[in-house]
């Protein structure tokens, strides 16, 4: 189809949906969504469309899923993005609101539509192509939504020492959830809609975008072939974003990388992560190693642990701290303190271990904010040992007042 026809084509079937909309509210709208999703299903490039009705709080969110072909070109996909960016101008039903919209190609998913033009879309549209292209496990784009909070492993107990520590996280590990859309296409929300609709639409001002890239099993211990696949990401042509994030699934075995920030990581960054993971090389049981790391002037390093110890097997809560001494997590731990000191930023860490008896899971948590250690306060003994340790690797001779004035006059 030529692009020139597309603006017509759209046209018509907005007409057709206006037009059905007048005879009756529930054949109508069928007729609307149907005359839309066949519409879409015909476009060069598309494979099959679907539209799920997943309920939400007794209302319906009708999600539109597109699957792209292999050989999609860049032209196609730019008409399949404008078509579907339409979406949320279809009449739906009472209690039905128009949900998130997907494209797929390969196994990668496609979801980026706050955007201010159809041509700023299109630039991102054709980055998604060829980063899919690359050859990594799978790209995922999508709308970012940056954290309310300081960070992802703000401290919910009291914490000695940490000025917000009464603020819970609202930012889980790793997870990103859709802000709702300012929408300048238009169109009445439904009746009853249980949340902001989080469908597509092309807005006055750009939002952020979160790139998540997963390295294939075999890539997680090829470090070689894991460089030559971003050098290859870098080689393109991004449109770039105001704000944004990237999220590298698999950089070590068990290990992610968020980086804050709209441009690809660099290698320095990604050792950083790496070496940060290798912390925990003597972890018979490592479950996972996240690190968010925030090279911007008021950005942190946040840290976030899980392994397992068969020494802390059934451990009383009594017993904990003492026993937690014994095993490699204790000492790993204990590097990590100088290690994130020497990035001169604020720097988190979360770790979460076995069950104890009668006390849930272990879990510890402290770091530095403006050149203050806090931490957690189940744990006092060993807090004061990391704290130790932190003032140690600044040259305070273990004195945590001396280690502050060190700190600030580094940064």
């Amino acid at each position: 189809m030529p692009r020139s026809l597309l603006p017509a084509l759209i046209a018509a079937v907005m007409m057709t949906m206006l037009a059905g909309c007048a005879s009756g509210p529930f054949p109508a709208v069928q007729s609307a969504l149907d005359s839309f999703n066949q519409t879409l299903r015909s476009l060069p490039g598309v494979e099959a469309s679907s539209l799920d009705r997943p309920p939400v709080d007794g209302a319906v969110k009708i999600d539109l899923i597109v699957t792209l072909t292999d050989e999609v070109t860049e032209d196609e996909l730019a008409d399949i993005g404008d078509f579907a960016s339409t979406f949320p101008t279809v009449q739906l039903g009472q209690g039905q609101y128009p949900g998130a919209v997907e494209l797929r190609l390969a196994g990668s998913a496609y979801s980026y539509f706050d955007l201010p033009t159809p041509e700023a879309l299109h630039a991102q549209l054709a980055y998604w192509r060829q980063l899919v292209a690359v050859g990594f496990e799978s790209i995922s784009t999508r709308t970012y939504s940056a954290p309310v909070t300081a960070g992802m492993l703000e401290a919910t107990d009291s914490v000695a020492g940490d000025p917000s520590a009464d603020r819970a996280s609202q930012h889980g590990e790793f997870a990103q959830e859709e802000a709702p859309p300012t929408s300048s296409l238009g169109g009445s929300a439904p009746d009853a809609t249980p949340t902001a609709s989080s469908a597509p639409a092309l807005t006055s001002a750009a939002r952020g975008r979160l790139v998540v890239v997963e390295l294939s099993s075999d890539e997680r211990d090829d470090d070689a072939r894991t460089a030559q696949l971003l050098d290859a990401a870098r080689s393109l042509d991004d449109p770039g974003a105001a704000t944004g994030e990237w999220d590298l699934m698999g950089l070590a075995p068990f290990t992610t990388g968020q980086f804050v920030q709209s441009a690809l990581p660099t290698a320095d960054q990604i050792d950083f992560v790496r070496e940060t993971r290798a912390v925990f090389d003597e972890s018979d049981q490592l479950a996972s190693v996240h690190v968010r790391v925030d090279d911007s002037s008021a950005g942190s390093t946040q840290v976030n642990v899980t392994a397992f110890d068969d020494t802390m097997e059934g451990v009383k809560s009594a017993d904990a701290a003492e026993t937690f001494r014994e095993t490699a997590e204790w000492s790993e731990l204990m590097q990590l303190v100088p290690e994130l000191q020497q990035t001169n930023r604020d720097f988190s860490v979360n770790f979460v271990g076995n069950n104890l008896t009668g006390l849930g899971v272990f879990e510890l948590k402290f770091g530095v904010r403006d050149c203050g250690f806090w931490s957690g306060s189940q744990w006092p003994d060993l807090s004061r040992d990391l704290e130790m340790a932190w003032a140690a690797s600044l040259q305070g001779a273990n004195a945590p007042t001396v280690a502050a004035q060190v700190c600030a006059a580094q940064r």
